[in-house]
């Protein structure tokens, strides 16, 4: 058994999630050493009872991983899983589905506050915690260049939810004396993407010889590689002290229209990449542009891109061309029960 401190990360089943995890792996096969000067021993996967691991194919079998199955609004299963863990640090990248639909305060309570309150409630028991929240830049309002102090503005019931949950991390640190790293993520883009999502849209209709149905594509965006925006993540457990209490903006600080991000696609697939724009509707439509300042991510946590976005995008489509097609993947997850 690895000797040394946990991390818990939570919706690390998902696209972002299961890159955390895996760079974490890796990490602690590096020799991972926390803030506090003590390694980093043990990683605890949080997944959905029923939902898939395939995102973790690459790192399932290693040591240092274990996998909890647990709902976090059943308070019970994400106790239990807590107390087993016992972990010195909270990475929270899940969000609950329903967050995507009108709640009352209610229900946004048992369903997004509940669960960060078990969290913090445990790692308030052990000295040196720290809890990494995970933010969206949905929640600002339009425009370029955007530093932590942008207006707030969400349209979105995604974005409003993910509002009120940065209002309360501030009170919610004081109440359980448990400091906090928000990293507000902007776009997002990379392997194990969700087959829906604009880039394996484009590689799975490209590579059939169709075209690809998209919004008007002049919307101006922050995209990131999945990979670079985990390490962020790794970052945040190892900056000092003085760094919690704050947010991050998570992006590269280039705009790139969404016709851009499918014209370098199309170069790194080798095809003209046809496209019938505004076959498809968006609800971003009320944000033309959504476009960080990174500068505070830069210097305190030390984060950047690892590359420039011609060269993520590129890397990105080879990894999807190497995999087999979207029909393929969704037959062979049907026939073994995977969800």
């Amino acid at each position: 058994m690895s000797i040394g401190g946990s991390v818990l990360i939570t919706g690390a089943g998902g696209f972002i999630g299961s890159a955390v995890t895996r760079r974490l792996v890796h990490w602690v096969g590096e020799g991972a050493v926390l803030w506090d000067g003590k390694p980093l021993g043990t990683i605890c996967a949080v997944l959905r009872p029923g939902s898939s691991d395939w995102r973790l194919e690459e790192v399932r079998q290693s040591p240092v991983l274990s996998v909890e199955r647990a709902e976090l609004t059943e308070v019970e299963e994400l106790r239990g899983v807590l107390q087993r863990a016992r972990p010195q640090a909270i990475l929270h990248l899940a969000f609950d589905p329903s967050g995507f639909e009108p709640q009352s305060d209610d229900e946004w309570r048992i369903r997004h506050l509940q669960p960060i309150e078990l969290m913090l409630e445990e790692l308030s028991r052990t000295d040196e915690s720290r809890f990494v929240h995970t933010g969206s830049a949905w929640v600002l309002a339009s425009g370029s260049k955007l530093a932590e102090d942008a207006a707030v503005a969400p349209t979105l019931d995604y974005a409003k939810a993910k509002a009120k949950l940065d209002e309360a991390l501030g009170p919610l640190s004081e109440r359980f004396r448990v400091p906090f790293v928000n990293l507000r993520l902007f776009n997002v883009f990379g392997r194990y993407e969700d087959g829906r999502r604009l880039l394996p849209h484009l590689v799975n209709q490209w590579r059939q010889g169709l075209a690809a149905h998209l919004t008007h594509g002049d919307q101006i965006r922050d995209f990131n590689d999945v990979d670079d925006v985990a390490d962020a993540f790794r970052l945040a457990l190892l900056a000092p002290p003085s760094a919690c209490g704050a947010v991050y903006h998570i992006g590269s600080g280039r705009g790139t229209s969404v016709r851009q991000f499918a014209a370098i696609a199309a170069k790194g697939m080798g095809v003209s990449g046809e496209i019938e724009f505004n076959s498809t509707e968006t609800l971003d439509r009320h944000i033309p542009a959504l476009v960080s300042d990174p500068d505070r991510a830069i210097k305190e946590l030390g984060w950047h891109p690892r590359d420039n976005l011609e060269v993520r995008i590129r890397d990105a489509v080879k990894w999807w061309l190497a995999r087999p097609s979207e029909r393929e993947e969704d037959a062979a997850r049907a026939a073994s029960g995977e969800k």
